[in-house]
C-alpha cells in the first residue's frame, strides 16, 4: 500500500473550472500522444498566437509547451525556461489566471526534485495571487497540493489542516472527487500515524463517494488500500475480502496495473497463512499483469513472494530462479533509483539557477502592483474632488428642484381645494334632488296608507267585506312598496358607509337565480306572470354572494313591476369567455331613449308606474349598478317602448385550479 502521494505520478484531481481542467489535463495517464507529436501541437499553438498577436494565448502557449516537457519528457530545464517566459508575458498583461497555472507548474516541479521548501514558497504565491480572484476550484487545487506538501514534509497536522479546508469547500464547489480525494489522503495519514480505525473510517467514506459517482478505477483503489490497511490490522479475513472484489473490478475494466497489485496482495495474504500452492498461483498471475504492463514495482514483489514461496515448497530451484529474477530487477530499480537522484540533483540545480529570474519577475511584479495601488489612489482622489464637486453643484440644483416642486405643490393643493369645493357642491345638489326623490316616493305610499286607514276608521260600517278586501290588499301593495324602497335605501346607505364588506367567493350563480324567482314567484302569480329560467349549466363566479342575490331579486322585481298580465320573464344564464353573462328578459312596457338615458344615475329623478300602478323609483337600478361594479362586473340594459326590457350583468367566473 502506498502510503505517501508521489508527485511524479499523481494528478491534481480538480476540474470544475475550465483552465483547473485544461491543468489537470496533462498529468492524465492516458495519453496517446507521443511526446514529440505532443511537442509540436504545443508549439503550432505557439506560432499561431505570435502570428495573430495574441499575447495571452502566447503565454499559455508558453505554459502548455512548459508542462509537457515537465511532465512527459522529464527536461526540467526546458520546462523552466518556458515557464519563465510564460511568467514575463503574464505578468506584463497582468494575466492573474496564467500566473497562478505557472506558479503551480513550476511548484509541481519542485516537489518531483524533493525541493519541498521552494515548493511551498511557490504554492503560496499562487494562492496569494487568488486570494484577489477568488477563484474556489483553485483554493481547493492548490490547498490539495499544499496537504502533500505537508504529508511529504512529515507535518501531518498542516496536512490534515488542509484536507479539512478542501472538505469544507464540497458543497460550494460540487465535485464529489475532490471530496473522496481529500478523505482519502487523510486516510493515508492516519495509517501513517497508525492511528488504523480512523483511516478506516476516512478509506469507507471515500469507497461510498466513489460508488455513489461510479468511479469504478478509483473505487477498486480504495478497496485495495482498505485490504492493505485490514492487513495491517491482522484481519485476513476483511483483507481477502476487498481484494478480492477489488480483483474483479480491475480485471473488468482490463486494468493490468491494478490486477497485478491485487493478486500480489492476495498472494502475500496465502504466503502469510503458509497457503503456499494458492499464494504462488496467485503471485503468477501478479507476476504477469506485471510484465504486461511493465510495472516494474510489482513485477519485484512477484519475483521476491514467489522465490519465498518455492522455498518453502522445498523447489529450490525454482526459488533460486525467481530470487535472481529479484535481485535483477532490483539491481535495475536501484540504477533507475540513483539516475533519479541525480537528475533530481540536476533539477534542483536548475530550480536554483533559475530562482533569480523568477525573483526578478517576482519584485517587478510587486513593483507594478505597487505603482497601480499609487494610482489608484491619485485616481481615488481626483473622483474624491469630482464627486465633492459634484455634490456641491447637485444640492444647489436639488435646492431649486425642492423650491419648484414646494411651488407646484402649492398651486397643485389650490387646484386640489377648489376642485373639492366644486365637487362638494355638485355633491350638496345631488344630495338635495336625491332626498326630493326619496320624499317624493316616501310621500305616496305613506299618503295611499293615511288615506286607507281614515277610510277603515270612519267607514268602517258603510264598507262591504269586497270593499274591504280591495282595501286591504291596496294596503299590503302599498306595504311592500314601501318596504321595497325601505330595503333598497337601507342597502345603499350601507354600500356608501362601507359597512358592506365586499369579500369574494365562489359560489353557483344559477342557485342564486332560482333562489329568487322562488322567492318572487307569488309576486308574479298575482299578474299571472310566467317566469321561465333557461339556465342549464352550473357556472361559478366569484364575486359577494350577498350583494349579488339583492341585484338578481331587484332585476327580477323590476321586470314583473313592468310587465302586463299575462306576460313572460325569461332568465338566462351563460359562460362568456371568463365572465357569466345573465340576462333578464321581459315582456313589458320598455322604456323611452331618455328614460335609458336617466337609469343607474343618482341625479336624476325618474318615477315610473308599473303596469298595476306600482312606483318605481330607479333607486334600485342605483343599487344593483353599485354592487355588480364593486364585484368587479358590468351592468346595462337593452330596451325599446312598447317592447319590453332586457337586464345584463357580466360576473367573473371562479379560474380554474
Amino acid at each position: 500500500m502506498t502510503l505517501l502521494v508521489s508527485f511524479a505520478q499523481v494528478a491534481p484531481s480538480i476540474g470544475q473550472d475550465m483552465n483547473v481542467a485544461w491543468y489537470e489535463s496533462f498529468f492524465q495517464e492516458k495519453n496517446k500522444n507521443t511526446v514529440q507529436d505532443a511537442l509540436d501541437k504545443g508549439m503550432a499553438s505557439f506560432d499561431d498566437a505570435v502570428s495573430v498577436g495574441d499575447k495571452a494565448a502566447e503565454a499559455k502557449a508558453l505554459n502548455e509547451l512548459g508542462l509537457i516537457y515537465l511532465i512527459r519528457a522529464h527536461d526540467f530545464e526546458a520546462a523552466i525556461g518556458y515557464f519563465i517566459s510564460a511568467l514575463g508575458l503574464e505578468d506584463t498583461l497582468d494575466l492573474k489566471e496564467g500566473q497562478i497555472f505557472t506558479y503551480l507548474a513550476m511548484a509541481h516541479m519542485s516537489a518531483v526534485a524533493g525541493e519541498y521548501d521552494k515548493c511551498g514558497e511557490l504554492l503560496q504565491t499562487a494562492w496569494d495571487i487568488n486570494t484577489k480572484l477568488n477563484n474556489t476550484d483553485v483554493r481547493v487545487l492548490i490547498l490539495n497540493e499544499m496537504g502533500k506538501i505537508n504529508a511529504a514534509k512529515g507535518r501531518a497536522d498542516e496536512a490534515f489542516e488542509n484536507y479539512g479546508e478542501v472538505l469544507a469547500y464540497k458543497d460550494e464547489i460540487n465535485n464529489p472527487k475532490v471530496e473522496a480525494l481529500a478523505l482519502f489522503n487523510m486516510a493515508h495519514l492516519y495509517t501513517v500515524q497508525g492511528k488504523y480505525e480512523e483511516a478506516l473510517t476516512h478509506h469507507k467514506h471515500a469507497l461510498s463517494i466513489r460508488r455513489s459517482i461510479k468511479d469504478r478505477k478509483e473505487e477498486a483503489v480504495s478497496l485495495n488500500d482498505i485490504g492493505e490497511l485490514y492487513r495491517l490490522m491482522k484481519n485476513d479475513e476483511k483483507s481477502f475480502a476487498n481484494h478480492k472484489v477489488a480483483l474483479e473490478i480491475r480485471q473488468a475494466l482490463k486494468d493490468k496495473r491494478g490486477e497485478a497489485e491485487s493478486y500480489n496482495n492476495i498472494g502475500a495474504l496465502y504466503y502469510k497463512q503458509k497457503k503456499i500452492e494458492r499464494a504462488a498461483n496467485n503471485l503468477q498471475l501478479g507476476l504477469q499483469a506485471g510484465l504486461e504492463s511493465n510495472d516494474q514495482k510489482e513485477i519485484r514483489k512477484s519475483y521476491e513472494y514467489l522465490g519465498a514461496c518455492y522455498e518453502a515448497a522445498g523447489d529450490y530451484k525454482k526459488a533460486l530462479e525467481y530470487k535472481n529474477h529479484f535481485f535483477d530487477i532490483n539491481d535495475m530499480m536501484q540504477r533507475e533509483l540513483n539516475a533519479q537522484q541525480l537528475l533530481d540533483k540536476q533539477s534542483s540545480y536548475v530550480i536554483s539557477k533559475s530562482a533569480i529570474k523568477i525573483q526578478k519577475l517576482e519584485e517587478a511584479r510587486r513593483e507594478r502592483e505597487a505603482e497601480l495601488i499609487n494610482q489608484k489612489r491619485f485616481r481615488n482622489f481626483l473622483f474624491v474632488l469630482m464627486a465633492l464637486g459634484l455634490v456641491i453643484v447637485g444640492l444647489i440644483f436639488y435646492l431649486y428642484i425642492l423650491q419648484q416642486r414646494s411651488n407646484k405643490v402649492l398651486k397643485a393643493a389650490h387646484e386640489k381645494v377648489n376642485q373639492q369645493n366644486l365637487e362638494l357642491q355638485e355633491l350638496n345638489a345631488t344630495k338635495d334632488k336625491f332626498f326630493s326623490i326619496i320624499s317624493h316616493d316616501l310621500k305616496g305610499p305613506l299618503n295611499s296608507l293615511s288615506s286607507f286607514s281614515n277610510l277603515l276608521i270612519n267607514h268602517t260600517e258603510s264598507l262591504s267585506m269586497e270593499e274591504i278586501q280591495m282595501l286591504a290588499r291596496d294596503f299590503d301593495k302599498s306595504l311592500k312598496n314601501l318596504f321595497a324602497l325601505l330595503e333598497n335605501l337601507l342597502e345603499w346607505s350601507r354600500s356608501q358607509t362601507g359597512n358592506i364588506e365586499f369579500s369574494p367567493e365562489p359560489f353557483d350563480l344559477g342557485a342564486v337565480l332560482e333562489e329568487n324567482k322562488s322567492l318572487l314567484k307569488a309576486q308574479a302569480e298575482n299578474k299571472r306572470i310566467n317566469i321561465v329560467n333557461e339556465n342549464a349549466e352550473e357556472l361559478v363566479v366569484q364575486a359577494h354572494k350577498n350583494s349579488v342575490s339583492t341585484v338578481v331579486r331587484n332585476l327580477i322585481s323590476n321586470a314583473i313591476k313592468f310587465t302586463p298580465e299575462d306576460g313572460m320573464i325569461t332568465l338566462n344564464l351563460r359562460r362568456n369567455g371568463a365572465d357569466a353573462l345573465f340576462s333578464v328578459t321581459d315582456t313589458g312596457v320598455g322604456m323611452s331613449e331618455d328614460v335609458l338615458n336617466k337609469l343607474f344615475r343618482i341625479d336624476a329623478k325618474l318615477s315610473t308606474k308599473g303596469t298595476a300602478n306600482e312606483k318605481g323609483t330607479g333607486l334600485g337600478l342605483i343599487l344593483c349598478k353599485e354592487f355588480i361594479e364593486k364585484n368587479g362586473g358590468r351592468i346595462w340594459v337593452k330596451s325599446k317602448e312598447g317592447e319590453g326590457s332586457v337586464f345584463y350583468f357580466l360576473l367573473p367566473l371562479t379560474a380554474p385550479v
